[in-house]
């Protein structure tokens, strides 16, 4: 399994390391709903390094790309990222990616399946994952964090930017793409100087009333956002129709990997579909009933503080997956499972904007 960077530094901290399609990851810090509530509340410091980061020349890296990912990279701007997916050959998802398009390089950032870059290696690119490490601040104050390292310039970045910045004499970038529903910044700076980044990260971090956070409290938070999670939902379902990922693909594309199996499906539609679910029945694996009928079964399931109630995601038919029904966890037994809409929570970031 790769070992992530600051692995040891994270240890001193507290961490629990965990797994996160093949690659180390720090999963919590002993206490997850502290952890939460920091990412909620004021500023969280998540390492993102479990990701790959596949690297090109922008002459050949975006016809590339666009040969392969599901969405349109031909359209991608510099300065911006797309948010898409790479599929396997069969159309089952096998990553998401956010391709970046800054000084003359396109960065494909994957979140995978498999701990390989797999078909972007290829292509005139290279695998730049080893040069790097990635860190994510994330909450309402995440914003200060990043202030804090790159100055005011980051009030210009919208959602879905990146910027190139300097430190300690070395090129960093910042990309705004958080998943959480609060303000979100990733910082990819290269390995050797990880650990000073983490070191100022941290500070500032602390400073706003925050503190480390581990991947288990971070998936909560994308969970009650509404934001795609490969580890969770990509990997149990697997097809990017039931998922309701059409809107990370270009169907006007003659051809993407694994583009002929997703075209069909598509086209045949979709039997059923990933519906967000919360209440006592909510668990993984559940079978999910509307009376005496078996609509379907709960695939992720987390206990959501904020909410006080089990959370989760349900592949349901396509008939019922829609919010506002009370369903069972047991054929004919009372509504402990009700369909809602997402984002489950209004995000605090929303309510105070970037003002101190």
């Amino acid at each position: 399994m790769r070992e992530l960077p600051l692995k040891d530094f994270w240890a001193k901290l507290g961490a629990n390391f965990g797994e996160l399609g093949g690659a180390q990851c720090a999963a919590n810090f002993g206490n997850p709903e502290a952890e939460y509530s920091a990412l909620r509340n004021s500023a969280a410091l998540c390492d993102f390094s479990f990701v790959r980061i596949a690297e090109f020349p922008e002459s050949d890296g975006i016809d590339f790309l666009d040969g392969k990912l599901a969405a349109n990279i031909l359209k991608l701007r510099y300065g911006r990222i797309i948010d898409t997916f790479l599929a396997y050959p069969d159309g089952r998802i096998a990553a998401e990616a956010f391709v970046a398009n800054i000084d003359d390089k396109v960065f494909a950032v994957l979140e995978s399946l498999e701990d390989s870059s797999g078909p972007l290696a290829e292509g005139g690119g290279r695998d730049a994952t080893g040069d790097f490490a990635v860190l994510s601040a994330d909450g309402p104050r995440a914003w200060e964090v990043a202030r804090d390292i790159f100055g005011s310039d980051i009030f210009n970045l919208p959602y879905l930017a990146v910027e190139k910045y300097e430190f300690e004499g070395e090129p960093a970038y910042l990309m705004r793409n958080g998943k959480t529903g609060e303000f979100g910044y990733s910082f990819a700076v290269p390995a050797a100087n990880a650990e000073k980044l983490a070191q100022r990260l941290l500070e500032s971090v602390k400073k706003a009333g925050g503190m480390p956070c581990g991947t288990d409290a971070h998936a909560v938070a994308r969970l009650e956002s509404g934001f795609f999670n490969i580890y969770k939902e990509g990997k149990s379902v697997g097809n990017p129709i039931e998922l309701c990922l059409q809107w990370m693909a270009d169907f006007s594309k003659e051809s993407f990997t694994g583009s002929g199996a997703i075209f069909k499906a598509r086209e045949a539609g979709a039997a059923a579909r990933i519906t967000a679910v919360r209440g006592a029945g909510v668990s993984a694996g559940a079978r999910v009933f509307d009376g005496g009928c078996d609509i379907g079964e709960v695939k992720v399931a987390m206990r959501s503080t904020q909410l006080g109630d089990n959370i989760g995601l349900a592949l349901i038919k396509s008939d019922f997956a829609y919010p506002s029904l009370e369903l069972s966890s047991a054929a004919g037994g009372e509504p402990d499972i009700f369909t809602v809409s997402r984002p489950m929570t209004v995000s605090e970031s929303l309510v105070r904007g970037m003002q101190q």
